[in-house]
């Protein structure tokens, strides 16, 4: 398995800070604060209960301060999302900026920590017969109880979307503080989507496939497919660096019911790319873009203690942002992961149609600005927009066009403009051009996206500069006869092509980065 790391040249030339800041360090500076300001104003506005009994509530009203909820667990995700990122940019501002990363470290540190030790109180216990499989499980409620670990989660009453998207971002925060414990909640709640994929086989021995929104639906969700690729991906990163073996379920050709050992970082790539490869064949419109779902009689037919295929529909719905991100991500992670230039095609691609598809350009800013709700309080496009963007960041450093990098600047320029223009007590509206209007309520759901951005971008203009900093420390060029056949070749921008005995061949003439020096073909 190759591993292609944006990082490689970094890793290589370690950035060479000056006592200046460039402009583009010192706008991640800025983003850095402005993300840390407003994770701050929705934590005061928006966090309830105290250490031991934290909730976010689900709207609040800017004017008067008035709140419902507490929120869903999804909502509630975007608390821990917008402090992982965060985290993640001061460490790359660390020796940019080292009274700001001392400043606000230990403290987002710290609320990490509160925000996941509170998720508990969205936690339950299952036990669930599932497709070739029954087992007791311990996932994620989608409304919150009133006691750590004792949520309802039965039924529809948890979904595996949810558990997806806290998946991730335990990994994340397992990266940045080294906790265990997430690191095994992140495998278990990756292992329980797994056991939603529909592994009965057609009439020639064929998987149906596809993750069910939940245990307890038989529709089939982009949302609860590809937002476990990237995690997949992470573990099986995680994971290669140990001979760690788990016992897997599935059916075999003549649908009986199989179990094997297998190592979790073979297959949580291999099973990343079942699922980019189910939801590409099943869910993408001629556009290129995500369709919503294929519907389904959510009846669930248990036989034999096992759950039964239900046959679903064609794909139907809208085409939501955060569908087309979470494949786009999946394109990225999966290229990076294997070197399958498919991936790279259809990243390419995906940055492309996906800037059309769901923002229009503004002439007065010089921005596209990308759909949203009409008002707070009624849909999730504001969210669904910052899974898109993370899916920029990731698919930049690989794309073949610039979209991906106009889409990224795109946001920046709406963010700073809002930030500037309609700030309100360090909240933004929804409609980052166009403000507030007659609106007061906004949801920490929002408020936490909109940090998460700041964040990554800043996160991705330091490294987009730390990159172009290392090639320019670059001396002399080489040539390709002075290097050992197992000498890895990186294009300028840090993207490993192979070594040379496997690429040189059929590289084009141009300038390539190994062994420190540029090589020109």
């Amino acid at each position: 398995m190759k591993k292609i790391l944006f990082s490689a040249i970094i890793a290589a030339f370690p950035f060479a800070g000056s006592a200046a800041l460039s402009i583009s360090q010192q706008n991640a500076i800025e983003d850095i604060r402005h993300a840390a300001d407003m994770i701050d104003a929705t934590w005061v506005a928006c966090m309830r209960g105290g250490d031991g009994n934290l909730y976010m509530a689900d709207t609040y009203d800017t004017l008067s301060g008035n709140l419902s909820g507490p929120s869903d667990v999804w909502p509630y995700t975007a608390a821990i999302e917008a402090h992982c990122s965060i985290l993640e940019a001061l460490e790359a501002a660390r020796e940019l900026d080292p009274d700001l990363y001392g400043e606000l470290h230990d403290k987002f540190t710290s609320r990490l920590s509160l925000l996941i030790d509170n998720l508990e109180y969205y936690r339950g216990s299952i036990i669930l017969s599932s497709y070739a499989s029954q087992r007791k499980w311990q996932p994620y409620a989608v409304p919150r109880a009133s006691r750590k670990g004792e949520a309802d989660v039965r039924g529809i009453l948890n979904v595996y979307d949810d558990q997806m998207w806290l998946s991730r971002e335990l990994i994340r925060a397992y990266r940045l503080t080294g906790n265990e414990e997430w690191l095994q909640t992140a495998t278990h709640l990756a292992d329980y989507a797994i056991d939603g994929w529909d592994c009965w086989r057609d009439e020639n021995g064929v998987e149906y496939g596809g993750i069910t929104w939940g245990p307890g639906y038989n529709s089939k969700h982009a949302c609860s497919n590809s937002p476990l690729i990237q995690p997949l991906v992470w573990l099986s990163e995680i994971y290669s660096a140990s001979d760690e073996t788990f016992k897997t379920y599935f059916r075999d050709e003549e649908n009986q019911v199989k179990s094997e050992m297998r190592l979790r970082s073979e297959y949580y790539l291999e099973f990343a790319e079942k699922i980019y490869n189910w939801q590409k064949e099943k869910l993408q419109h001629s556009s290129g873009v995500y369709w919503d779902m294929m519907g389904a009689d959510n009846k669930i037919i248990t036989s034999r203690g096992y759950r039964q295929h239900v046959d679903c529909g064609a794909p139907t719905g809208s085409f939501f942002s955060y569908n087309t991100g979470t494949m786009l991500a999946g394109a990225a992670e999966l290229y990076s992961a294997t070197g399958n230039a498919d991936y790279r095609d259809d990243l390419t691609e995906l940055a492309k149609v996906s800037l059309n598809k769901f923002s229009k350009y503004v002439r007065k800013h010089g921005s596209y600005e990308f759909t949203t709700d009409d008002t707070a309080a009624n849909g999730f496009n504001t969210w669904f927009n910052d899974v898109l963007l993370r899916a920029y960041v990731d698919a930049e450093p690989f794309a073949g066009n610039n979209s991906a990098e106009t889409a990224i600047k795109s946001f920046r320029t709406n963010l700073e403009y809002a930030f500037e223009n309609h700030n309100r007590g360090n909240m933004l509206p929804i409609h980052l051009l166009d403000g507030w209007g007659n609106e007061t309520l906004t949801k920490g759901f929002h408020q936490y996206a909109f940090a998460s951005e700041f964040a990554m971008i800043a996160l991705w203009m330091i490294q987009k500069e730390n990159v172009d900093a290392s090639i320019s420390l670059i001396d002399g060029s080489g040539n390709l006869d002075s290097l050992p056949d197992d000498g890895m070749i990186y294009t300028l921008t840090g993207i490993s092509l192979g070594k040379k005995e496997k690429v040189a061949p059929t590289l084009p003439h141009g300038l390539y980065i190994s062994a420190g020096k540029k090589i020109i073909l």
